[in-house]
């Protein structure tokens, strides 16, 4: 009895959804959202901190290693025979001990010559400023993704503003067709044909907050807000005039700034110094070696400065066909960044003579779209002055609501097919920073 108490009072709550302040965002704040919270903007720039890292490791093969070191040990018993001295003159025995050791070193390492290591070295450089490219790629892929969001937003909320003016005309017109019908100058079929039209315009009005919904949902996503927070779009689905750009121009400043390119030529780069090393892995190597040291039985005692210098140079002379295949690996390696390079110059051409030809042709769509609304809604009010005036019945009129509904549809999807060309126009001359919506 108290559990069933209880869930009476729980269950109601479960359904009462607290009021939230909505969060007003225009373009400028999605993107800043976008980038502080986007899961590949923090992989990116993870990413290059490990690279930093990387090249780190790699540079300091080339400087001078230092390290100290010290120990004390105490010997039982040393056999001086095994190590080739013999009995001790006078037939005395030639095991010594006990004694003790003590030494604490210092020890230079250097390289003087390893073209193997210098040029791993500039690869992994490079490898860290094409890491730093990356992270600049994603933010501005984001960037679009967010205005793109944005966008699917605001022409989903159009569309069901479209939906709803379409819904109330449908039910002013049902009325006008049930007082026509009471006056007798109407049948029970027109009466029946407006009602229809009015459900189907109430299921347009539920489909298109269904899509708004969504829309709001996956925007919030990649802005990294809750899912359960308010959102207040202040920009619109407008249109303007854009300015005319000339198109091998155009393809000139992208090829020039567009990041996808700068990445192109620094793995180039990376793989010609990666080629070197390979290569000088072959070469001699050549380093300094030194070291000080307080040495003696105790640290306290009879303790004296020794020292070492040394140089040492190696040359590989077989390696079982590693240097080769190391070298045939960076040779294909390089050739394949080098491909890269060619295939981003045409691709990035081939992005912006798309988005300026999308750019025009939906410029045109919008002008015939907005055409296709003014028709369709002097249609509507003739036939409608038609019916009203007892002239036919109003299949004129339902013909003209279906008219004026896809007019008012295509036009939105003009708008936002403008909009969305825009966007990825700025995206393809690497100007996502320049945005303006």
């Amino acid at each position: 009895m108290k559990n069933n108490m209880l869930k009476t009072l729980l269950v109601p709550l479960l359904f009462c959804v607290p009021a939230r302040a909505a969060t007003e965002l225009d373009i400028t704040r999605s993107v800043e959202l976008a980038l502080r919270n986007n899961l590949y903007v923090k992989l990116a720039a993870a990413s290059g901190e490990l690279q930093k890292a990387e090249a780190l490791t790699a540079a300091a093969r080339l400087l001078p290693q230092v390290e100290f070191s010290v120990s004390q040990s105490r010997t039982f018993k040393e056999n001086l025979a095994a190590m080739g001295f013999g009995a001790f003159a006078g037939g005395g025995s030639s095991v010594l001990g006990p004694f003790n050791t003590f030494d604490a070193r210092l020890r230079l390492v250097a390289s003087v010559l390893d073209l193997s290591a210098r040029g791993l070295a500039r690869s992994q450089k490079e490898e860290e400023k094409t890491a730093a490219l990356r992270l600049e790629l994603v933010k501005e892929q984001v960037t679009a993704a967010a205005a793109l969001a944005y966008l699917d937003v605001l022409r989903a909320a159009a569309a069901e503003n479209s939906a709803s003016a379409g819904k109330e005309l449908a039910g002013s017109l049902r009325a006008l067709a049930e007082n026509k019908h009471t006056a007798g100058t109407a049948t029970g079929l027109d009466v029946v044909r407006a009602k229809t039209r009015e459900a189907e315009e109430s299921l347009r009005v539920i489909r298109a907050r269904t899509v708004l919904e969504e829309a709001r949902l996956r925007l919030k996503h990649i802005l990294g807000l809750p899912l359960a927070a308010e959102v207040t779009l202040t920009e619109d689905l407008s249109f303007s005039l854009d300015q005319p750009y000339d198109p091998d121009k155009a393809v000139l400043y992208a090829l020039a700034g567009r990041l996808e390119i700068a990445i192109a030529k620094t793995q180039l780069s990376a793989g010609s110094y990666a080629l070197a090393a390979a290569k000088g892995a072959r070469l001699p190597a050549v380093g300094l070696s030194g070291s000080a040291a307080l040495s003696g039985a105790d640290p306290d005692h009879d303790d004296k400065l020794v020292g070492d210098v040394g140089i040492a140079a190696r040359l590989p002379l077989f390696s079982g066909g590693r240097l080769a295949a190391g070298i045939d690996k960076a040779a294909a390696v390089k050739a394949q960044a080098e491909s890269r390079l060619d295939d981003a110059a045409a691709q990035v051409e081939e992005e912006v003579r798309t988005a300026l030809y999308r750019l025009k042709a939906s410029a045109e769509e919008v002008d015939t779209a907005s055409m296709t609304v003014t028709l369709a809604e002097q249609e509507l009010e003739m036939s409608r002055n038609r019916f009203s005036a007892g002239v036919g019945d109003n299949v004129e009129v339902v013909n003209a609501q279906t008219s004026l509904s896809r007019a008012r549809d295509s036009r939105i999807d003009a708008l936002s097919r403008h909009k969305d060309a825009n966007i990825r126009l700025t995206l393809a001359l690497g100007r996502m920073k320049e945005l303006k919506f």
